[in-house]
């Protein structure tokens, strides 16, 4: 989050936004109940419709007129300015990880980003103290990097020596990502981190 993103949205602007994140669960959700096809026929879908919409938005046209008394105010000021939303990122994210890596990797990582990015963002907002960039915060980093575990714990088919590792490199992507998205970065680097472990290392507890 860049600071002027800090000075525009209040808390609780913050916390409606990041409530939203929790409606991109059905992301890594399609992919265990779906085939892999399905799973990224659908995502391709979404994301067709969200570039679609951040097509209205940012051109200004009327389709982005009748919903943004009811949205505008999550915007942040630097996706105002010509830049594309979150959930744009969060979907492109979902469509490649589900493209590139095996089923459970792939909604590891997505689960590291939808659910450690709120916990980074509200704790880092709340207690962030310690900035590392930016706004960026330890603070911010621990509370991704908790979550991160936690979701280790309930993902099966994912060794924990992966998990912990593929949990650590999301932490710290997201902690250091300020000029690109890290709904993008997250993902990504943490999916191949963990594909890539268990490639190499298949007998890893």
């Amino acid at each position: 989050m860049l600071p002027a993103d800090n000075k525009n949205i209040t808390y609780q602007q913050e916390a409606l936004r990041k409530a939203t994140h929790f409606i991109a669960l059905l992301i890594p959700t399609s992919y265990v109940i779906f085939p892999r096809e399905w799973a990224i026929a659908a995502m391709a879908i979404a994301f067709t419709v969200m570039a679609t919409f951040e097509f209205f938005r940012l051109k200004r046209m009327a389709p982005w007129k009748m919903i943004e008394p009811f949205v505008g105010s999550m915007i942040r000021p630097k996706e105002q300015n010509g830049n594309f939303t979150g959930a744009f990122y969060i979907l492109l994210a979902g469509t490649l990880t589900i493209a590139f890596f095996p089923r459970w990797v792939a909604t590891t990582a997505i689960t590291f980003e939808i659910l450690g990015d709120v916990a980074s963002a509200l704790v880092g907002r709340k207690f962030g103290h310690h900035k590392i960039r930016g706004q960026k915060s330890i603070e911010g980093a621990a509370g991704f990097l908790v979550v991160a575990l936690l979701i280790i714990v309930v993902m099966p088919k994912v060794p924990y020596t992966v998990g912990i590792v593929g949990a650590i490199v999301a932490s710290i992507v997201e902690a250091v990502s300020i000029h690109r998205d890290d709904n993008l970065t997250v993902p990504l680097s943490s999916g191949l981190v963990m594909f890539l472990m268990m490639h190499l290392w298949p007998n890893l507890p």
